[in-house]
């Protein structure tokens, strides 16, 4: 059983089978949390590997021993691009949550021609995406990336999905390679331009409907999500 409690932990910070967390981490464990002695902890360290462990001092920084080690803790079988467009900070927060818990393993933002922003705070972005992998307990963290082109990503060789209200086949009917990384692009509500949807029309990517409702991009890129875990794990 996954212990209640998760933590980052700098993978620097062991020395054989003891560890000890950073500051911050060991201020919410025994200030906000309330931890003690001999609990039983989880910890991430963000690149792929969780540990279970005990807490054996308080002194200074949380410090304790490691129970069990687990590669791949919380992780899906598939490697899968998030390339969504800018859309409103709360929102984008949403979907940086809700992706990381889905199993995100890369956050591409996408600047289009219709997207309402073109920028974005990197570092809150990078906090959001700690806190909830923290919250569903994966070890491996998402890769948050600089925003980009459409024209810059559709170069990067992958398979290439992307969601469209007038695409003849829904995603569970699109042939997948599961040895390769999987990228899902997903358009600011108020579509992509003419010149992106020539764009994606002259490269090599599988075109996807989510139903005959038209939905917000958060809700379109969640839903896309959700299908491919089912799909693919």
């Amino acid at each position: 059983m996954i212990p209640d409690k998760a933590f980052f932990i700098n993978p620097d910070n062991f020395n054989g089978d003891t560890f000890y967390l950073d500051q911050e981490e060991s201020i919410h464990a025994t200030r906000v949390l309330r931890l003690k002695i001999g609990d039983d902890i989880c910890l991430l360290n963000g690149i792929g590997t969780g540990y279970f462990g005990k807490i054996d001092s308080l002194e200074t920084h949380v410090s304790g021993s490691i129970l069990k080690t687990i590669n791949g803790l919380g992780e899906n079988q598939n490697s899968i691009t998030l390339a969504a467009a800018l859309i409103k900070r709360d929102r984008f927060e949403l979907l940086l949550e809700k992706a990381t818990e889905l199993g995100v393993n890369v956050i591409q933002p996408l600047i289009l021609d219709r997207s309402v922003k073109k920028e974005l705070n990197f570092k809150r972005c990078q906090k959001l995406i700690i806190s909830a992998s923290k919250q569903c307990r994966r070890s491996q963290f998402p890769d948050m990336k600089n925003p980009t082109a459409l024209s810059t990503l559709l170069k990067n060789g992958n398979q290439i999905v992307c969601a469209r209200m007038n695409a003849k086949k829904s995603l569970s009917e699109l042939s997948f390679d599961s040895t390769q990384n999987i990228v899902v692009v997903i358009g600011p509500e108020g579509d992509f331009s003419k010149n992106e949807i020539d764009l994606i029309d002259n490269s090599n990517v599988q075109c996807y409907h989510l139903g005959n409702r038209r939905l917000r991009a958060e809700t379109a890129a969640l839903n896309s999500l959700s299908i491919l875990n089912e799909i693919l794990n």
